[in-house]
């Protein structure tokens, strides 16, 4: 049976613990454990989805705008369990109050903290607070600081992802994530913030390959902005037949161990900063093999560079 219910129904808003309805022009067709958006709607606060269903918007638009009288809080699209799964969304924000949040309050796209499931043909644009410099708005984040029993593992594919704020896709703690097929394109806010298109880090295990990834550029000479960033990331780590375009401080930047870096092909355009480096190793235990780099000003830092007819390149 199909039925159609607004999203007051369906989605608590359990992380925040309010009961308020955070999109009432949400309607949903309900058909087991997939509910699909009815149409376009707008949302005040997080949108909840809970353990085991799908979430489907039907390429239809969900617009996160401030509730009356306040500000624009936490993810638009939420995991409220162990799984979840979001589709084929368009989500974007519309003149948020520029005022940092900290925490789960911070401004996502979609967020899965704790979460194993699938995120997948999702268009998400513009997930910002405009003119601002808060240290959020990461279109895509999955997290998990538990670090008891196996790691939450998630599917990050085939999604379109431009204009946010922060990051375009963050993965973090106890997670074995798989980030592939993705159109990544740049920060709208690399002048006031340092950005980066991918990050994985904190643990997380992370197989990223065959996205196509814009570069970060920040002006000033205190910190780099990257298309692709590993901090700490787990041993088995892999980059893997990218595309790295447009203006980058740092194409890959690999502050890690045990971390595989192979098939990419990186191409540096526009004006450069205080760093213009194509891949940058500042971790043990690495291997760089066939990856094309072109337009850096230093091809690599920290990583020998092959001799010709020899594509491997050793690992400080």
């Amino acid at each position: 049976m199909r039925r159609a219910w607004p999203v007051a129904v369906l989605l608590l808003l359990a992380v925040t613990g309010r009961a308020d309805a955070a999109a009432e022009g949400c309607l949903f067709l309900e058909s087991g454990n997939t509910w699909t958006l009815d149409s376009d709607c707008t949302v005040d606060g997080s949108l909840v989805v809970p353990d085991g269903v799908t979430l489907d918007g039907a390429q239809h638009t969900i617009i996160a705008i401030d509730p009356l009288n306040g500000a624009f809080r936490g993810g638009i699209i939420v995991s409220g369990g162990a799984s979840a799964t979001v589709v084929n969304t368009v989500i974007t924000a519309v003149m948020l109050t520029n005022v940092c949040q900290e925490g789960h309050e911070r401004l996502r796209g979609i967020y899965f903290n704790g979460a194993s499931g699938v995120i997948r043909g999702n268009t998400i644009l513009n997930v910002n607070k405009g003119a601002s410099a808060c240290q959020e708005g990461n279109a895509i984040e999955v997290r998990n600081i538990d670090l008891s029993g196996r790691p939450t593992t998630v599917e990050i594919a085939d999604n379109v992802v431009d204009g946010f704020q922060k990051s375009g896709v963050v993965v973090s703690g106890h997670v074995d994530a798989t980030i592939r097929g993705n159109s990544i394109g740049p920060s709208a806010a690399q002048r006031l913030i340092v950005s980066n298109g991918i990050q994985a880090g904190a643990g997380a295990r992370a197989t990223i390959d065959l996205n196509t990834v814009a570069g970060n550029s920040w002006n000033a000479g205190d910190a780099a902005a990257t298309a692709i960033l590993l901090v700490n990331t787990a041993p088995g780590t892999l980059v893997r037949g990218n595309v790295i375009v447009g203006n980058a401080d740092v194409g890959i930047y690999v502050m890690a161990d045990g971390v595989r870096v192979e098939r990419n092909r990186l191409t540096d355009t526009g004006s450069d900063g205080a760093f213009d480096v194509g891949i940058g190793n500042y971790g043990d235990g690495n291997v760089f093999e066939n990856n094309s780099i072109r337009g850096y000003g230093q091809r690599y830092q920290n990583v020998t560079e092959p001799e010709i007819g020899n594509t491997t390149v050793a690992a400080r």
